[in-house]
């Protein structure tokens, strides 16, 4: 198939438009119909077009600028260059390369490498003002799109951007077409690796390892491009070792990350629903999201937010759900950078980049941190902030990615989250520290991590029992037990000992949580006013009380859940947070 961002180049070529080619600019293009490739995005293009008729030259800053001979049956009619002398010095090379393009008679496309160095965002800045011949070069560049002598002949130019964009003047010149060229389809990654798998005979390349089929590869080597492919094959043929599916996540994972400049990174977690503890109500909306994503219905959730008390194994239900979905995961990072622009084009990128990788999971953990919230006025960096939040907020509101990224965020700090974000994230769920019958669950699947048991006398009923007036959360629980395990080894002084009741006594009356009471009641209360679905609280199955499961009894005392119905009376959950936020704001008076 023709490669999407050719046709595009071809569209703009014969409009009159010269172009810019941005983003997976550096992988191998390959054009199994027309035996054209594998090969690198200008070595490729020379021969295409120096097919069609066209002279083509190059210019890199540290190469300089020469014409590419790659059309064997026109070279014998061609005039050599004139008075090129492969000049390196920008300003030069440009004029040399105007002189080409205005000659009447001639059909030239000229690659110009690196052109946001030629032409950095900043160029029109005082900073940049500095650099000898920065402004002539991207003034020269600009004239290029209107230049009558230009745009009325066959010839054109062709930038090459690796990493960031040139400047505006020259991106939004109706004169030039921003191509993107994006990552490989499947059906493009399945001809490449049957283009490498005919190969056989070259001892470079090596081979997949046994049930593993080309089909499989193309589908899970998603995202990445066909220089990583590559890659993988030479990397089994040195080593002389078969390609495992381990090798191509463990790839996959290494390339998104190098393509997204470490703004992402991506796993296949391999956690199911069975395995997460304690979290049935969360779990079990979760199950029916993916199911209907998975039957392709057409009103699938697009986002969910996991919000409430740190520790309580948000994350892990995040990465359950990608595993039940088989998807990847990809865990959105700070965008923030420390150069005028670096943000939004950062951000762009990680949309970019997300949405050729869809279907998708893609997390944001601790949201709050993240994403950020609008203030009452100008945010003192110059209006990043708003831009950054308007466009993230358009992305996440945006109906087309609906069954096709899923958008899960996580917060520990709820009360911190933007309107307008919560506002996008229509299917929240409270997550609170775990009840007693949750440890039940949690404790078992603790132990067995760190290779502990508890002892024949000891119930799990009474260890829950135990631990449960320390509301502690998952993260406390794994710690107190292995508290409880050095007390355990000390007190029998054997490594590994079973767990008996005065182990975990003795390990509950030690802990000490660092975190606030009066902060945990604040972030347990918002979480829950957040809750978009009172069939969403964790002691709720459907529209009735779980059996089995306990609701909290000081909620219940103080009037904000039924307790027949277990359903939340927001007016007095709002009274009772007011009451907190001016209990805090005492104690921080106060301190």
């Amino acid at each position: 198939m023709k490669p999407p961002f050719l046709d595009k180049m071809d569209q703009a070529l014969n409009t009159n438009q010269h172009v810019i080619l941005d983003f997976n600019t550096t992988d191998r293009i390959y054009w199994s119909e027309q035996n054209l490739g594998p090969l690198s995005m200008t070595m490729f293009l020379g021969q295409y077009y120096a097919s069609q008729g066209f002279r083509v030259a190059e210019y890199a800053p540290a190469k300089g600028l020469k014409e590419l001979n790659l059309n064997i049956e026109a070279k014998r009619n061609k005039k050599p260059l004139v008075n090129i002398s492969r000049a390196k010095d920008p300003v030069e090379a440009l004029q040399k390369i105007g002189t080409l393009l205005r000659e009447k008679d001639a059909k030239w496309i000229v690659f110009i490498q690196y052109c946001e160095h030629l032409a950095p965002q900043d160029s029109l800045g005082v900073s940049a003002a500095s650099v000898p011949g920065q402004i002539q070069t991207l003034e020269m560049l600009h004239r290029f799109s209107f230049d009558d002598a230009i745009t009325t002949g066959a010839s054109r130019v062709v930038l090459v951007s690796y990493g960031a964009l040139p400047a505006d003047l020259i991106t939004r010149a109706h004169g030039y077409r921003l191509i993107q060229v994006d990552l490989p389809s499947k059906a493009e990654r399945l001809a490449f690796i049957g283009f490498i798998e005919g190969l056989s005979e070259n001892n470079r390349f090596g081979e997949l390892e046994p049930g593993l089929k080309a089909e499989e590869l193309a589908v899970i080597t998603g995202g990445m491009p066909l220089i990583g492919i590559e890659s993988l094959y030479l990397s089994a043929g040195h080593q002389k070792r078969p390609i495992t599916r381990e090798q191509v996540r463990m790839a996959k994972a290494i390339s998104i990350a190098q393509l997204a400049q470490d703004l992402l990174a991506v796993s296949e977690p391999e956690i199911s629903f069975a395995e997460v503890a304690g979290l049935k109500s969360a779990v079990a909306v979760m199950k029916k999201v993916v199911t209907q994503i998975k039957s392709a219905q057409s009103g699938v959730p697009q986002t969910v937010l996991f919000q409430g008390e740190p520790g309580c194994g948000k994350t892990h239900l995040a990465q359950a759900t990608a595993h039940e979905l088989r998807w990847p995961m990809i865990e959105f990072r700070n965008i923030r950078g420390s150069y005028v622009g670096q943000s939004e084009r950062q951000l762009e990128l990680v949309i970019t980049i997300v949405e050729q990788l869809q279907p998708v999971v893609l997390l944001f953990d601790e949201i709050d941190q993240l994403i950020g919230q609008r203030g009452a006025g100008a945010s003192g960096d110059s209006g990043t902030s708003e831009r950054l939040l308007a466009r993230m907020f358009n992305w996440l509101g945006s109906m087309e990615h609906r069954g096709k990224i899923l958008f899960i965020g996580t917060s520990n700090r709820p009360d911190l989250l933007d309107a307008a974000l919560l506002d996008r994230f229509r299917v929240s769920i409270p997550f609170l520290h775990p009840t007693q019958s949750d440890l039940v669950e949690l404790i078992p699947l603790l132990l067995s991590r760190f290779e502990r048991s508890l002892a024949k006398q000891l119930s799990l009923n009474k260890a829950a029992e135990i631990l449960v007036p320390l509301k502690p959360s998952g993260r406390s629980l794994q710690e107190i037990i292995i508290h409880a395990g050095l007390i355990a080894d000390e007190t029998l002084r054997q490594v590994g000992s079973t767990l008996d009741e005065k182990h975990l006594l003795l390990a509950a009356q030690d802990y000490l949580p660092i975190e606030n009471p009066l902060e945990m009641e604040f972030i347990r209360l918002t979480a829950l006013s957040m809750c978009s679905a009172n069939s969403f609280l964790p002691w709720m199955d459907g529209t009735k009380i779980r059996s089995n499961n306990e609701v909290p009894q000081s909620l219940i005392a103080d009037g904000i859940i039924d307790k027949k119905t277990g359903r939340l009376d927001r007016t007095k959950l709002h009274q009772k947070l007011n009451e907190l936020a001016q209990t805090r704001q005492m104690s921080r008076i106060m301190r």
